[in-house]
């Protein structure tokens, strides 16, 4: 099987802020059972030729292969971008045989370009990997690192769209992610391969909030304008079920959500 360009000894690779780059075929598994081993390889063969000369032509170095999977690194995030954009455009231009379709997946994301031996370490590697994860065939995903350094200076024929936010797997913190579409290519995929942003761990309300619409208003616009709102009165007054409201109406407006911490129970000060 051809193989891909070698990749440069671990001296000459780029360090500091690098751009990452992971590609799959979608589905490669049900497309080795469709064809005979012969028509799978000469498959693979023109695949990995194309991949790598989008890559390569855009100043990437490919780092390994894996199967019909390629990581690839760039010094620009917009060279990265151009490369999976080359690279979409020649799969979908080929003419394959039988009918078929060659599918890939890339995903982008820009951070620490760390060395470890000859081969890249470290959470933005995972990052990206996990990015390119969330992809569909023929879909081009980056993070917003990456957006922000490509977007003025994309390819010819490709906008930026907005995904907003998702949570990766292994990822503690969501990811803001970004779509790059290519001018007469599919441009509408299913929803990215993600678990749902739900930050907000507020109580279940069982009955609406009637009135008081005068405090909630002033308790929304409070704390927009500073950190730290307290509400006090005597007890039985409403004050949990208010906050719950202002919590539920300002929620989207913190990256990292809104939660309620229940401290009625406790009875030790020192808690």
């Amino acid at each position: 099987m051809t193989t891909a360009s070698q990749p440069r000894a671990s001296g000459t690779l780029p360090t500091g802020t690098v751009t990452f780059m992971f590609t799959d075929i979608e589905g490669s598994t049900r497309l080795a059972q469709q064809t005979t081993p012969d028509d799978f390889q000469a498959l693979m063969e023109t695949h990995n030729t194309l991949v790598d000369a989008a890559i390569v032509g855009n100043e990437g170095t490919v780092i390994r292969t894996e199967g019909d999977s390629f990581f690839a690194v760039f010094t620009s995030g917009s060279d990265a971008v151009s490369a999976a954009v080359a690279a979409q455009r020649a799969l979908a231009n080929h003419s394959w045989p039988q009918d078929l379709a060659i599918r890939v997946r890339v995903g982008i994301h820009t951070g620490d370009g760390r060395l470890g031996g000859a081969d890249y370490i470290g959470f933005d590697v995972h990052r990206a990997a996990r990015i390119s994860a969330t992809a569909h065939g023929g879909q081009v995903v980056v993070s917003a690192d990456t957006a922000s350094l490509a977007r003025r200076n994309l390819p010819n024929g490709t906008t930026l769209i907005d995904l907003g936010r998702h949570r990766l797997k292994d990822l503690i913190a969501p990811e803001h992610l970004h779509q790059v579409t290519i001018d007469g290519m599919p441009d509408e995929f299913p929803p990215l391969r993600t678990s749902p942003v739900s930050p907000h761990k507020l109580p279940v309300r069982l009955t609406s909030f009637v009135g008081r619409t005068d405090e909630l208003a002033e308790a929304v616009a409070t704390i927009r304008r500073q950190r730290i709102l307290t509400l006090t009165g005597p007890g039985g007054t409403g004050k949990t079920r208010l906050a719950e409201e202002v919590a539920t109406n300002v929620a989207d407006d913190f990256e990292d959500g809104a939660f309620f911490v229940p401290l009625a129970d406790l009875r030790d000060p020192d808690l």
